[in-house]
Order: structure tokens, then sequence, then C-alpha cells
């Protein structure tokens, strides 16, 4: 045990190299491995969030804490299972909801750190005058729009960079609750560690995700439900990567106390 905790330990804190192409590329080829799988779940993800969506107040608080932390995690779990070469059934795509607890206190305390940091960019960017603008637009809808108001100091919007920072860095959190069975803080702080060391790579590796994901949309809009499930799969083969995930299928067991700083 001791040994494997130490092994934990080193993959954390060595400078393990980020291999960009290969994540692509590994991505892919596990997505092949159920296209017609990922396909299905994914036009079931988006109907089911679209569904419980139009539920007033209670149908945006599920989908954000519950129903999306969960049916991405099923994504994950089942990457893991075609990478490892094992039997996949449909029903392996809900196994998200094993962890719903941790996800959604993973996923408001998330919302919560990043609102906060928002403040000071709204402190500096709020003026009175665009509520104002705002509403004269409204109350007048066939007159000609008046000017807008003077916008604020271009240097306001390097306030929004601790937004970033926290977008970037809590991407494995979900991650790490599947795999590691981290409760949501530790799993939160071992996304921060890893990923604040990958921090500008990562940040491409995820433009360039977006970049799929934003040519998948443009297949007349179907391509989308091929798209999102092949970056997920290309996001869970770094993740597999960087933590050894599978070299060492019970390294996972005392990784909290290694992971936090």
């Amino acid at each position: 045990m001791q040994d494997n905790k130490a092994k934990i330990d080193q993959i954390i804190s060595e400078a393990n190299d980020f291999r960009f192409g290969d994540y692509l590329s590994r991505g892919f080829e596990i997505f092949k491995k159920d296209i017609g799988g990922f396909v299905v779940f994914t036009l079931v993800f988006f109907v089911l969030s679209v569904v419980i969506g139009l539920i007033p107040i209670v149908g945006s608080i599920a989908n954000s804490l519950v129903i999306t932390p969960a049916l991405t995690v099923g994504f994950y779990l089942v990457a893991r299972k075609l990478d490892l070469g094992e039997q996949n059934e449909f029903g392996n795509y809900f196994k998200g909801f094993d962890f719903v607890g941790q996800l959604a206190l993973a996923a408001l305390v998330t919302s919560v750190i990043s609102l906060l940091a928002l403040i000071p960019f709204y402190l500096a960017f709020w003026n009175p005058e665009y509520l104002e603008w705002y509403q004269e637009v409204v109350q007048n809808p066939g007159s000609p729009p008046p000017s807008f108001p003077e916008l604020p100091p271009v240097w306001s919007f390097l306030l929004l960079l601790p937004v970033f920072y926290i977008g970037i860095v809590y991407g494995w959190t979900y991650l790490f609750i599947a795999f590691h069975k981290l409760d949501f803080w530790p799993a939160m702080e071992a996304s921060r560690r890893l990923l604040t060391k990958h921090f500008f790579i990562y940040f491409i590796f995820m433009l360039v995700l977006g970049i799929i994901m934003f040519a998948s949309i443009l297949v007349f809009c179907i391509g989308i439900l091929a798209g999102f499930p092949i970056i997920m799969c290309m996001n869970y083969a770094a993740f597999a990567d960087l933590t050894k995930l599978n070299a060492t299928p019970d390294a996972g067991e005392e990784i909290e106390q290694h992971l936090i700083v």
C-alpha cells in the first residue's frame, strides 16, 4: 500500500509530458469502439436536459447539479471500460448517478467559487446607464436605439482571469470523483494541482476540443451527436494518461492524502 501511495505522489509531483496528439487519436479510437452507443446516449443526454430544463426554476438547478454532472461522468466511465477492452452495456452510461451526491456538491461549490471570483469584475464593469439603455430599448422597440453607454476600461477585463483559471483547473474534478472515489473537495484540489502544472497546454488542448465540437455542429447540427462524445473520450484519454489511471488500478485507494496540498 505504501508503495502505491508513493507512486501516486510521484505522479502528481513529477512534470509528466502532456502528449497532446496521443490523446486526440486515443480518444477517437475509444469512440469508434461504441459509436452507436455514444451517439444514442448523447441524444438522450440532450433531450433529457431540454425536457428537465423546461421545469421552472427546479429544472435548471437539477440540470446543473444532478443531470449534467452524472451524465457527463457516464461518458467517462464507458470510455474507460472500452479503453480497457471490456464489454460495454448501454446501462453503463448511467452509472454516473452512483456518484451523484459528490458530483452535485462539486458542481455547486465550483459555481459558488466562480461567482465569487466574478464579483470584482461586476463591480468594475457595472454602470447604471446600462440598465437605463436596456429599458429604453425595450420600451421603444420601433425607435432607433440610443447610444450605448461608455464601456468600462480595458483593464477591467483582466479581472476575469481568476474565473478563467477556475474554469480550467477544476476541469477534472468529476473524473477524480468517479475513478479515485474522492469526495468533492479533495477531487477539486486534485484537479487543481494537476491541471495547474499543465495549465497552458491543457488550455490549448481544450481549445482544440472546442474547435472539433464547433466543426461537428456545422455538419447540419447532426455531427454534434458524434462530436460531443469524441471530445469527452479525448479528455478522458488525457486524464487516464497523466494520472496513470489504467497502469495502476489500485493506486487510487489512498490518493486523497497525497493529492491535496
